[in-house]
């Protein structure tokens, strides 16, 4: 008896139903612990589940609806196929299962082969396995497993058109016109996406292309041996770059205040990464409310690392960042644990925005096309000033397909082979980093940089094809450094200020006429002199706050470069995060209590150091100087302040403490210290 279109749709929600409720299962009970990046504590699952059930609660019900929709939905479509084939009633029902497994298994597949790292901390330790199919798909091209993925969807409209045409002649056309008139619309869209634009007569644009974590000495262009950055090579070859840039605090909320404000920490408000709700709501005077005053329109869009621009008063006229607070941290991670939903969240973003949050996603090419969308969306009757924030080369240095993998030695598979975070808690008998392990680490990163190189080439390309370049300023930045553990000084940035590999960052800027090109800057620039140069270079008046100086002079073309004296660089860490993380900088410091003890949550969800911390913390804090040749730490710690002395000249890598040697340049340093910085709250 033939099944009626009705029922076939009935058969084939239910076994949608059947097979995601299923998947949602499975993955529910595999996958039950609460971690961040690795960092898993039975204190903060207690915690979580006492205080923020309902927010536990609210995400599971979120899931098993997606889990239900996408079920029915694939199921219903299924089913459809099925009856337009005229299959009998059993048939169109596991046929709908079969067909819904054969859409999803596949989809898992092409994302496992496109973002390998979001699936690592639920499948690399999860069995033999899974590990092995984790690293089969490494590497592979996940395009083959989308086309598996999409035949039985797309069969579905076939299948109903042949019936279509074979039913009354009425509605015979009707499946045929529909697919005319979306593949015109289709085309449409693109001819019109890709249409140039006009070029904006008169003042410069600003386009900022930055990456968290970014280190000069990976790039290929300042002589490191791997390809990383073909791109930003030739931006650089084109412009001007600074031999070296320091960043005074290297935590990314901190630093971007520093670079925007052209203030000290401590000048400005954003003293350490887990300031209050006070501070989250005072409005910054910046480089682009600068730049917004003066008639740019100003805009950022930045992922996972960027949730600072949605958090802070920064002066953007536009702001596309991740939100970030506790209750959306919880989401985030119970949504990662759910491979078989991972894949369709790509489709709606809007339903799980904790997806943008999740810090193994850092694919730029969602980054790319609001870029693009964004530039688009300017009008031409005036410049625009846009930054763009990529995370591509933050920890856990998750690169996407086609990058990911490319310089980690093959055949290893160690714990590093997708990237690594800093851990807060050490647990026992833990042993040490192999060199294998530290050279698939810096293959991680390296591959971060390369993809970060390939949105900048695109971005570039994007201001080419509007007839943009020549009338851009384009600079390339970030907020600072990482560690590797290629030096052996730990992972990650903003802990210690030993060596220069989380204190350096990239400064090249480009813009012909305005900027001479193929020059270094020998001078030492300060991520405070970044604002007022780009200000200078743009002719506009910098804001009487600003405490950095513009090196534009040093930038404009000619062949007469002018001399500048050298000024104070200072350099501090942020808040500790742990006192177990078993880093050399936990020997000498004053103690204080984890993260987990001296933060709290306040009721917007913001993560914020507790007030009574907030006098200890900035005690604790090391700091120091860059000027010349030395650099000067002051490193407190409960018997008084260690004082230390590197000649970064002599010594480039800071494996020498010669204090002992320069009385009278540490007497002479520490003095200028305390002229140069900020009081301190210790000292209120």
């Amino acid at each position: 008896m033939p099944v009626s279109l009705g029922r076939a749709l009935l058969l084939g929600c239910r076994a949608g139903l059947l097979v995601f409720l299923a998947l949602y299962t499975l993955c529910a009970v595999l996958n039950m612990k609460l971690g961040y990046q690795g960092n898993a504590s039975r204190l903060l699952e207690e915690w979580v589940w006492s205080e923020f059930r309902g927010v536990v609660l609210g995400q599971v019900g979120r899931l098993i609806l997606a889990y239900t929709v996408m079920g029915l939905a694939l199921g219903a479509w299924l089913g459809a196929g099925l009856w337009a084939v005229g299959v009998s009633r059993r048939a169109l029902f596991w046929g709908s299962a079969l067909a819904c497994l054969a859409v999803e298994v596949p989809l898992v597949l092409a994302d496992l082969a496109h973002h390998p790292h979001l699936y690592a901390a639920t499948l690399y330790e999860r069995a033999g396995w899974t590990q092995s199919l984790l690293l089969a798909m490494s590497g592979a091209s996940p395009l083959l497993w989308r086309a598996v993925a999409l035949t039985p969807v797309v069969l579905v409209p076939l299948a109903l058109l042949v019936r279509g045409l074979r039913g009354p002649a009425r509605w015979g056309h009707v499946p045929g016109s529909l697919a005319v008139l979306l593949g015109l619309g289709w085309l449409g869209w693109e001819a019109w996406a890709q249409a140039p634009a006009s070029s904006r007569p008169g003042r410069p644009n600003l386009l900022i292309l930055a990456a968290d974590g970014l280190r000069p000495d990976h790039l290929s262009g300042n002589g490191y041996d791997r390809p990383t950055s073909p791109n930003i090579d030739r931006l650089m070859r084109e412009g001007t770059r600074f031999r070296e840039t320091l960043v005074q605090m290297p935590r990314t909320a901190p630093s971007w205040a520093t670079i925007l404000t052209s203030q000290w920490v401590g000048q400005h408000p954003l003293r350490h990464t887990l300031v209050g709700h006070e501070v989250r709501q005072t409005p910054f005077v910046t480089l682009a409310s600068a730049l917004g005053a003066a008639g740019w329109q100003t805009a950022v869009v930045s992922d996972y690392a960027g949730d600072l621009f949605s958090r802070f008063r920064f002066g953007f006229q536009h702001v596309e960042a991740p939100a970030f607070n506790f209750p959306d941290l919880i989401r985030q991670r119970m949504l990662v644990t759910h491979v078989a939903l991972l894949p369709w969240t790509a489709l709606a973003p809007g339903l799980f925005p904790e997806r943008g949050q999740l810090p193994e996603l850092t694919d730029p090419a969602p980054l790319r096309h609001a870029a693009r969308r964004v530039l688009g969306d300017f009008r031409e009757d005036a410049p625009f000033a846009l930054l763009v924030f990529a995370s591509t080369t933050h920890f856990p240095y998750a690169a996407p397909h086609p990058h990911e993998g490319r310089f980690v030695a093959e055949g290893y598979r160690g714990p590093w082979r997708f990237g690594a975070t800093p851990q807060m808690e050490v647990p026992p008998g833990t042993t040490p980093p192999t060199p294998e392990d530290i050279a698939a680490l810096v293959g991680n990163y390296d591959a971060g940089v390369l993809a970060f190189d390939t949105l900048v080439g695109e971005l570039l390309a994007e201001l080419e094809r509007k007839g943009l370049a020549d009338s851009t300023l384009v600079v390339l930045l970030s907020d600072h450094g990482e560690h590797l553990a290629d030096e052996g000084r730990g992972l990650g940035h903003g802990e210690h200020l030993w060596g220069n590999a989380a204190l350096r960052i990239p400064f090249a800027l480009r813009l012909p006429g305005r900027v001479a090109e193929g020059r270094t800057v020998e001078l030492r620039a300060r991520s405070l002199d970044v604002a007022p140069t780009l200000l200078e270079l743009l002719e506009v008046p910098a804001p009487e706050t600003f405490q950095g100086r513009s090196l534009a002079p040093l930038v404009a073309p000619g062949a007469q470069v002018p001399e500048l004296p050298e000024a104070p660089a200072l350099i501090e860490t942020d808040f500790w995060f742990s006192d177990r993380d078993g880093q050399q900088y936990q020997q000498v410091r004053i103690p204080y209590p984890w993260v987990y003890e001296t933060a709290t949550v306040e009721p917007s969800g913001d993560i914020a150091l507790k007030p009574e911390w907030e006098k200890t913390v900035d005690a604790a804090k090391h700091r120091g100087l860059y000027l010349g040749r030395w650099k000067l730490l002051e490193l407190p710690t409960p018997q008084g302040v260690k004082v230390e002395l590197y000649d970064v000249i002599a010594d480039p890598a800071e494996t020498r403490e010669v204090a002992a040697e320069h009385p009278d340049v540490v007497a002479r340093l520490r003095e200028q210290l305390a002229r140069e910085r900020p009081t301190g709250l210790g000292a209120r």
